[in-house]
């Protein structure tokens, strides 16, 4: 019907309303919101995203909560109630409950849990398909790292993380020293803890980057994969509901590309 519907919202810059907006007729177009898991950095922006389209809906995946206090409302934490949660799979919903299920399809994975302060807490992240473009449209569970530096990164940033080590001097801009930031920094991002990120024995405080980092960002990058972060904190802890999820995505779906949250698309 032209309206829109908006998968974890980026931060709330002018540029980025502007831009989902151009894709239909305005602000007034976007219908409905979606926080497809609860990590922080796919739900904390929904809520500004909701004040500039207060007339969308929100739809959540499983398991929101809020930390340190845990019985915030929902109009403290989104601006409002939340329309659906997203629990299972659309197949046990209709449209009358979600209208846009008969467009974009859904499947939510369960699988481990963590801790956050004293409470243990479910993982959860919803799939979705849209049917006419036979999209798959993920947020952590898949990511394809770009073998070049992306555009959009800011200069400075990749030039400090290109360095050898922490107590070396800032580097001169040249197109090779932000290639090295770029691998460096998809590491960090990948691993948190990369191997070749080493502290210096010699030197307190100083971390120094060893020969092999770029053979680890070789292997890493252009191939599409599981963030090591998440099969390794997550997926882990329940391989067998992480194996039921995936084999019902791929049986029930026909894909032909994948939207994931993070790092390249599509």
């Amino acid at each position: 019907n032209g309206k829109l519907w908006v998968h974890a919202p980026l931060a709330p810059t002018e540029e980025f309303f502007e831009l989902v907006e151009s894709c239909a007729d305005g602000p007034d177009s976007i219908a409905h919101v979606v926080v497809p898991t609860y990590a922080l950095e796919h739900k904390v922006f929904a809520k500004d995203a909701l004040s500039r389209w207060p007339q969308a809906k929100l739809w959540t995946a499983p398991g929101q909560f809020s930390f340190p206090i845990r019985s915030v409302s929902d109009e403290y934490v989104w601006g409002r109630s939340v329309s659906g949660v997203l629990n299972d799979s659309d197949e046990a919903a209709s449209s009358s409950e979600i209208p846009w299920i008969d467009e974009i399809q859904y499947e939510t994975l369960t699988a481990g849990t963590f801790k956050v302060g004293f409470s243990q807490q479910k993982f959860y992240e919803t799939a979705f398909f849209h049917k006419s473009s036979k999209t798959l449209i993920v947020t952590d569970s898949l990511a394809r790292v770009q073998t070049t530096t992306p555009e959009l990164n800011d200069p400075a940033k990749l030039l400090l993380i290109s360095k050898r080590s922490t107590a070396d001097a800032f580097p001169e801009d040249t197109p090779g020293a932000r290639q090295i930031g770029w691998e460096k920094t998809a590491l960090l991002v990948s691993y948190f803890f990369p191997e070749h990120e080493e502290l210096d024995p010699d030197r307190f405080g100083v971390v120094t980057w060893t020969d092999g980092w770029h053979n680890n960002f070789q292997a890493l990058a252009g191939r599409l994969l599981v963030p090591p972060v998440v099969r390794t904190l997550i997926y882990a802890q329940n391989p067998p509901e992480v194996r039921k999820w995936v084999d019902r995505v791929a049986a029930r779906w026909d894909f032909k590309q994948i939207v994931p949250a993070h790092f390249d698309a599509p």
